[in-house]
């Protein structure tokens, strides 16, 4: 008995340690793909808490993540209005970024692969790509593709600083009035949430979606909808008046 407990112990701990430990490297990575335009004391703000969450060994996974959300929402409407561009910039750049660094064997492949019908973007969906490129060959182009990621960021850093520097500023400015919107949406949730004392369950999944959406903006878990976050109260509302009806 005693043996089973400090090895399933230690299974959580572990588990719990690699949960840090990997919330932590998503934290690192969204203080260092900064977009531009992003102020000098959020910068600063949010190099000192990565600081702060590296050194505190006693953080909780919850703890980490409320930290992670925080700075998530201030980052939002850059990283959105950054991505904007990057994606367009992906669409016109990114098969030809790619074609200028592949061998002929693969640049041959490749060409076979879009007269099937597939496209750049394609490449990224492994069903597509396995029919026709052989394991060796997708290793390659996960290495390419993660070069010409690289040089499509590079490319759209300028191209926000310098050519479209407006266009960029007044997307920023759409996608914080945006935000604002999203913050009422989840506030108006949680306190739905804090105020279902009849049905604790329903209360439960109103947090846990609120949750979830918050890990979707921090990149801890799938992007959620903002249409599906507009629609949620009437939707936990229609399911309230439901459990009522019920009696459940």
């Amino acid at each position: 008995m005693f043996c089973f407990f400090v090895c399933y112990t230690t299974v959580i701990i572990i588990t719990f340690f690699m949960s840090v430990e990997h919330t932590r490297d998503i934290f690192a990575r969204l203080c260092k793909d900064l977009p531009p335009r992003v102020p000098e004391k959020i910068q600063k703000d949010l190099s000192d808490a990565l600081e702060q969450v590296q050194d505190n060994l006693s953080l909780t996974l919850e703890e980490l993540e409320d930290t992670m959300i925080s700075f998530a929402k201030k980052l939002w409407p850059y990283r959105e209005a950054f991505w904007e561009f990057f994606r367009v910039n992906e669409g016109e750049l990114g098969e030809k970024f790619l074609l200028q660094k592949i061998s002929p064997e693969l640049k041959k492949k490749y060409l076979q692969f879009t007269i099937a019908g597939g496209t750049f973007r394609d490449l990224h969906v492994g069903s597509a790509v396995t029919e026709l490129f052989s394991t060796e060959e997708i290793g390659k182009l996960c290495e390419y593709l993660v070069e010409v990621q690289h040089d499509i960021w590079d490319y759209t850093v300028q191209d926000v600083l310098t050519t479209h520097t407006k266009e960029y500023d007044h997307r920023i400015n759409e996608f914080k009035r945006i935000f604002s919107d999203i913050e009422a949406q989840l506030s108006e949730l949680t306190k739905m949430a804090d105020h279902e004392q009849e049905h604790p369950k329903l209360a439960a999944e109103i947090r846990e979606h609120v949750r979830g959406f918050e890990h979707g903006i921090t990149l801890l878990g799938p992007k959620l909808n903002f249409e599906e976050l507009c629609n949620a109260k009437e939707f936990y509302e229609g399911r309230k008046q439901i459990k009522k009806i019920m009696r459940i």
